[in-house]
């Protein structure tokens, strides 16, 4: 017959099993796991102590007794305090367990055996009294009675203290320990049960997410908190076993939804979530755009539909802003070039369906870089604001209108006839020019902005928006060849143009890097000497493809884009190189006049290029001659007065290019540091024949020179102009009658002293 003792460890070993396999399903929660080790532990203490009793010279059961022990107060208690959140590791557990088996071996086998007895049945009740106190607090109020009840179970064995731990105790009280431990076990495994359970309801209560499990009949299971409030209740529990509709707009369609769930899942399980896009109309508040993910799972051989609610509000109104930031320009808030290709390429194919047309109008700012330049960025960008808005103003039903690039606007004109498109169209074009144009003042200084126009048909080709927009383009360009100011129609033969331009720029880049380019100098004479004191570096280009190509032809090309950087670094230097060889030759140095773009003066370490290239070769500053635009002095460069300064004190001469040809010359002189004026060839060309060119030369001359600055007369072509200049006072001359653009040879060779008009050299005159 089994004793009343081994069934009661029989029962604490299999609570310990229940808890070990209830934490295998639920590794997170460590109470269940001690529980579990306590249980196991009080099995083997209360077995191994029984025997070690009936067996007192068995001293290693008393050893294993004692051992388990600790390890069963040590994981009861570790386990209750799980529940407040303290988290004990191994380590602690294992300290703790080895120092109650050591007090209880001390007490135990050091002194008297039932005070060791006693001893352990005290901190018994201490751990089970603290236990049964802290649930209290938790609001574990089954759980601290448990504990209560097995704590006071344990005051009937003071009843007989000297029995306490022997085969010798009551049946009837030991009876009531196992019992009390039992009860004590079960209500443990519902704790344990209900912590899982509460961790999962926590996680569903506070999904973001609306969360619904409902039958096949419609009827919910479950739900969570975001799903009762949508449906308008105030608690989940109030719609378990209701029939909810899926908050749908229209019913119907949620109606028909759900047959189609209900349809696939009762031929089996869903084997991947099924995704649908609705709209969600909540029982209080606005309707938003959801996504409902739909799952299944069996319960109880019962087949169920889990539904995903998710809020895709925030979704949608950031690919909203991302589509409008992607499609916008940020400065105008009219589209961009994108946005625009887009909506043409749908204009143009209902166009090719209607049998009508479409036009682009590509606008174009004339010379808004100088405004940039001159007056700032913001003001450009206020200016081109205003436009936007007025263009905008003026937009009519059908119109497209965007922003292509900086100065570059596009407008669509849809829907048009066949027949007299074209009027219609110039109309708008003129209209568009007068609207553009304004005229404004700043630092005393007029400016205009004016704008020119390309135009192109879409035609009955078929054409797609960008090449419908490139023709515009090539358009564009070619009015601005013609004239700014005025529109241009798109013809077949300007591509011709356009692609003979590109192949102008791409030979243009293997210029440098294969040697094609060369200098020539033509010879700037002294009008007091006669003697050859200056020469002008002029750069020519003879391409393997192109042969030879004017310089008026590349460049404008090379300026229009970063070419010219490239070019004129190279300039610079082989003119600094050819005159410090001409130095180290011969006594024969004259100045070198070097042109400079805007763009390469304004390119940071401009300054410190030329000052490295003099002392490489070895050349004095004052041995070139920097010729500077008008264009360049008009920039807004702030540090450029403080640049010339320093050039002109080092020694680097200054030259101001065709002076009087541009606006406000005269500030220019008495700005900036400079050394000399270029009186521009046509004023010189009509000298002869036109007295006001005749004044305007003398007003010219005179000015410079109380300015203390030279002159120098471009496009000398005769001997009258030459005895003209010579009298007026002019310092320096230059022309084809002094002398063609020539190679360095060449220029070595010719005459170092003008020649009288009785001796002019043959080929010096046109």
């Amino acid at each position: 017959m089994v004793p009343v003792h081994d069934l009661g460890v029989a029962a604490l070993a299999i609570l310990g099993v229940a808890f070990l396999i209830g934490w295998s399903s639920a590794r997170l929660n460590q109470a269940t796991l001690l529980w579990g080790i306590a249980h196991l532990s009080l099995a083997g203490a209360t077995f191994t102590g029984y025997r070690y009793h009936l067996q007192p010279e068995s001293q290693w059961l008393g050893t294993a007794a004692t051992l388990l022990t600790g390890f069963f107060l040590a994981s009861l208690h570790g386990g209750t305090n799980f529940l407040r959140g303290r988290i004990i590791g191994p380590g602690a557990l294992i300290g703790r367990s080895l120092g109650v088996a050591f007090l209880i071996a001390v007490v135990g086998f050091g002194g008297d055996k039932n005070a060791g007895s006693i001893l352990v049945l005290g901190l018994m009740m201490l751990v089970y009294g603290v236990s049964a106190y802290l649930c209290l607090r938790m609001h574990y109020r089954l759980l601290a009675a448990a504990f209560s009840l097995k704590t006071a179970a344990f005051l009937l064995y003071f009843l007989e203290p000297s029995t306490i731990g022997t085969p010798f105790q009551n049946p009837d009280v030991l009876a009531v320990g196992w019992v009390s431990s039992v009860l004590l076990g079960l209500v443990l495994v519902d704790a344990a049960i209900a912590q899982t359970r509460q961790r999962l309801t926590n996680v569903i209560k506070h999904l973001p997410d609306a969360l619904v499990a409902r039958r096949l009949d419609g009827k919910i299971l479950f739900c969570n908190d975001r799903f009762a409030q949508l449906a308008g209740s105030t608690s989940p529990a109030e719609l378990e076993g209701q029939q909810v509709p899926l908050l749908t707009r229209e019913q119907e369609e949620a109606e028909a939804m759900f047959r189609k769930v209900n349809a696939m899942v009762r031929s089996g399980p869903l084997d991947e979530p099924m995704r649908l896009e609705r709209s969600i109309t909540p029982a209080r508040g606005e309707a938003f755009p959801a996504e409902i993910i739909f799952s299944s799972y069996m319960d109880l051989g019962y087949p169920v539909i889990l539904g995903l609610i998710r809020d895709l509000s925030e979704r949608k109104r950031g690919e909203e802003e991302r589509l409008h930031q992607a499609n916008t320009d940020q400065l105008t808030g009219l589209p961009n070039r994108r946005f625009l290709e887009q909506q043409l390429d749908a204009v143009l194919w209902i166009a090719q369906r209607q049998h009508t047309q479409c036009a682009v109008l590509l606008i174009d700012l004339d010379h808004f870089k100088k405004v940039n330049d001159t007056l700032g960025h913001a003001f450009g960008d206020e200016i081109l604001r205003d436009i936007a808005q007025a263009l905008r103003d003026q937009l009519k039903p059908g119109d497209l209108l965007a922003r292509l690039s900086g100065d570059e606007f596009a407008l669509v004109m849809a829907g048009l006839p066949s027949l007299m498109s074209i009027l219609e169209v110039e109309a708008r074009a003129l209209a568009l020019l007068q609207l553009i144009r304004r005229q404004f003042k700043s630092d005393d200084m007029d400016y205009q902005i004016e704008a020119t126009i390309g135009v192109a048909f879409s035609g009955r080709e078929g054409l797609s928006a960008p090449v419908l927009l490139q023709h515009a383009e090539v358009a564009m360009y070619e009015s601005k060849a013609r004239g700014r100011g005025g529109w241009c129609f798109f013809e077949s033969d300007m591509d011709e143009r356009l692609a003979e331009s590109l192949r102008l720029e791409s030979a243009l880049r293997q210029a440098v890097p294969r040697a094609e380019l060369r200098l020539h100098y033509q010879p700037i004479y002294s009008c007091s000497t006669g003697r050859m004191a200056k020469a002008e570096a002029l750069v020519r280009w003879e391409s393997p493809q192109l042969g030879w190509v004017p310089p008026g032809r590349f460049i404008p090309a090379a300026e229009e884009s970063s070419l010219i950087l490239e070019l004129g670094q190279w300039i610079l230097e082989e003119a600094i190189r050819q005159a410090a060889q001409w130095r180290a030759q011969s006594s024969f140095a004259p100045v070198v006049s070097i042109n400079v773009s805007v763009r390469q003066f304004a390119q940071p370490g401009f300054e410190s290029q030329v000052f490295a290239l003099l002392d490489r070769y070895g050349l004095p500053p004052s041995g070139i001659e920097l010729e500077l635009t008008e264009t360049l002095l008009a920039s807004d460069q702030e540090n450029l007065p403080a640049l010339l300064h320093r050039l002109h004190d080092a020694g680097v001469g200054l030259s101001l290019d065709d002076f009087g040809t541009g606006y406000s010359s005269l500030s220019y002189l008495s700005r900036f540091s400079l050394n000399t004026v270029k009186i521009d060839r046509s004023f010189v060309m009509g000298l002869q024949e036109s007295s006001r060119n005749h004044s305007l030369v003398r007003a010219i001359i005179s000015m410079a020179h109380s300015l203390h600055l030279n002159v120098v007369a471009e496009g000398v072509e005769t001997w009258r102009q030459y005895e003209i200049l010579k009298a007026e006072g002019c310092d320096y001359q230059q022309g084809y009658l002094l002398g063609r653009p020539m190679a360095a040879e060449q220029l070595r060779a010719h005459p170092q002293v003008v020649a009288g008009e009785e001796s002019n050299i043959p080929d010096a005159v046109i």
